[in-house]
C-alpha cells in the first residue's frame, strides 16, 4: 500500500488541452524567471489536471491568469480563473511556490458551487499537489490520531484520500469531485463505495499506519546539528537554534516542541515555524507541513554532506 502511485496520464483529446495559463509579473519583474518556468509547468499540468478531474460533458476549462503580487499576504489563492501568488514567497521558496500553483490550479478546475465540503475541497487540491504532482509517499502525509481527523483538511485529508485510492476505493477522488461539481455530494458516497462510514474508514486508515508510526526514525541522543546542501541548523548554548548559511548564523529560532522523532522551531520575527525530522526540514503553511530541505543529523565534528 505504501508504494501506491496515483494515475497521472491524461485523457487524450479532452477540451482541457485548449486551456492556457499566463503569468503577469508587471508588478514584480524580478519574478519573471520563476514565472517563465512556472508557465511551462502550467502548460503541462493544467490540462492534465482537467483531464484527470473532469468528465465528458463538463464545460471547457477557462484560461487562467496568474498574478505575482508583491502586496499579497499569504502564499497563493484562486478566485474563479484568476490566481494570485505572493512575490515574497516566490523569491524565498520557488519550489514550494510551484507546488502552490498546482494546488490553486486544482481549485480552478474544481469550480464547485458555494457551500461544498471545505475539507474535501482542500483535500482534493492537496491530493493532486502532493500525491500526484510531487509524488509524495503515502507514509509522509500527516495523520492526527483523533476522531474525524480528516476534517483537518489539506494534507491530512489528502493523505486519507490517497489511502482510499490505494485500496478501499480506487477512483473515489474523481467520483467525489464530480459529485461536488454538481452540488450532489452526500457523505453516504463513502459507505456506498466501501460499505463503511467515512469515520470508520478514517479509523482503519490510522490503524494501517500505527505500526509504522511506532518505528519512525528517532532523534539523535543529543541533537545539535542538522545539515543540508545549502547550510545547517545548529543548536546554541542557550538552547536556541540558528540557521547557518555560508558558515555564518543568519536566522534565530526558539525550540517550541520536541517528540522522539522531531523538533519544532519558531522564528517570532518572521512568523515562521519549522519542523526538523531525520531526513527533512519542513515549513508550516496554511496547507500543513511542506518540505523545504533534504539532509541529515550529524555530529558537530563531521564534514558538510554532499548536495542532495
Amino acid at each position: 500500500m505504501l508504494l501506491c502511485t496515483p494515475l497521472i496520464a491524461g485523457l487524450a483529446g479532452s477540451s482541457a488541452d485548449a486551456a492556457t495559463v499566463t503569468f503577469d509579473t508587471s508588478r514584480c519583474p524580478q519574478s519573471k524567471a520563476w514565472a517563465d518556468a512556472a508557465q511551462a509547468l502550467g502548460r503541462e499540468w493544467y490540462p492534465r489536471l482537467g483531464n484527470l478531474m473532469t468528465s465528458s460533458g463538463d464545460k471547457p476549462l477557462p484560461d487562467v491568469t496568474v498574478v505575482v503580487n508583491p502586496e499579497f499576504k499569504g502564499v497563493a489563492a484562486a478566485s474563479g480563473s484568476a490566481i494570485e501568488i505572493a512575490a515574497e514567497w516566490v523569491t524565498r521558496h520557488p519550489e514550494d511556490s510551484r507546488g502552490a500553483l498546482i494546488h490553486e490550479l486544482v481549485h480552478v478546475v474544481q469550480a464547485y458551487p458555494p457551500g461544498q465540503e471545505g475539507w474535501l475541497t482542500e483535500g482534493i487540491a492537496d491530493y493532486f499537489r502532493y500525491a500526484v504532482y510531487e509524488s509524495r509517499p503515502l507514509s509522509e502525509f500527516p495523520r492526527p490520531e483523533k476522531p474525524r481527523g480528516y476534517l483537518d483538511s489539506y494534507q491530512v485529508a489528502a493523505g486519507f484520500l490517497f489511502w482510499l485510492e490505494c485500496g478501499p476505493a480506487p477512483g473515489i477522488v474523481r467520483q467525489l469531485n464530480t459529485a461536488l461539481r454538481l452540488g450532489q455530494y452526500q457523505e453516504s458516497l463513502f459507505s456506498d463505495r466501501t460499505g463503511h462510514s467515512v469515520s470508520d474508514l478514517w479509523n482503519r486508515y490510522l490503524a494501517d499506519f500505527k505500526s509504522q508510526t511506532d518505528t519512525q526514525t528517532e532523534l539523535p541522543r543529543e541533537p545539535r546539528i542538522w545539515r543540508h546542501a545549502r547550510g545547517s541548523f545548529e543548536r546554541q548554548p542557550d538552547s536556541t537554534w540558528s540557521e547557518v548559511e555560508n558558515g555564518k548564523p543568519r536566522w534565530q529560532f526558539t525550540e517550541t516542541a520536541r517528540t522522539p522523532h522531531s523538533i519544532e522551531l519558531f522564528d517570532a520575527g518572521r512568523n515562521i515555524r519549522l519542523k526538523i525530522t531525520a531526513q527533512s526540514v519542513q515549513l508550516a503553511t496554511k496547507n500543513g507541513w511542506s518540505p523545504l530541505y533534504s539532509g541529515r543529523w550529524s555530529p558537530a565534528s563531521s564534514e558538510k554532506p554532499s548536495a542532495h
